[in-house]
């Protein structure tokens, strides 16, 4: 058997790097947010009863007959929530992929590749600005 040798360029191993710790610390924020959430460890902006007999409905409906729910980024304004902890973390995953980018960015910058830069860098942009909700598929 032929035995291959595996090249990684320096970009490949910061990105993995990067994706590697904070997926993992990823998972772990949900987890953990998952147990404050059920065990209601942390006061809830919405019952989990609430939230469970509306699960039907599109989010604008639910936030029409649910009065106080949280939309958006008004989530991080309730971070002491066990609920908003759960909804959080998954922004953080979210998150990760812009991370990794940006890492990526740097290790192009380091290296003189300029287009490579360019491309990471605008990369992130547009997925910050989809985020805040400046850029949109039609939505």
């Amino acid at each position: 058997m032929k035995q291959e040798t595996v090249h990684a360029e320096k970009v490949q191993i910061a990105y993995a790097g990067i994706l590697a710790k904070a997926t993992t610390l990823g998972i772990a924020l949900v987890v953990l947010g998952y147990i404050v959430y059920v065990f209601q460890l942390l006061p809830l902006s919405v019952p989990i009863d609430q939230v469970a007999g509306n699960w039907h409905l599109r989010a604008s409906e639910f936030h029409h007959k649910v009065p106080g729910a949280p939309s958006g980024w008004s989530c991080f304004s309730q971070a002491g929530k066990g609920d908003m902890l759960s909804y959080i973390s998954i922004i953080y995953l979210g998150i990760v992929t812009m991370m990794c980018l940006v890492v990526a960015g740097f290790v192009f910058l380091r290296e003189k590749n300029v287009i490579y830069t360019l491309f990471s860098f605008a990369q992130v942009a547009v997925l910050v600005l989809a985020a805040a909700g400046i850029v949109s598929g039609g939505h």
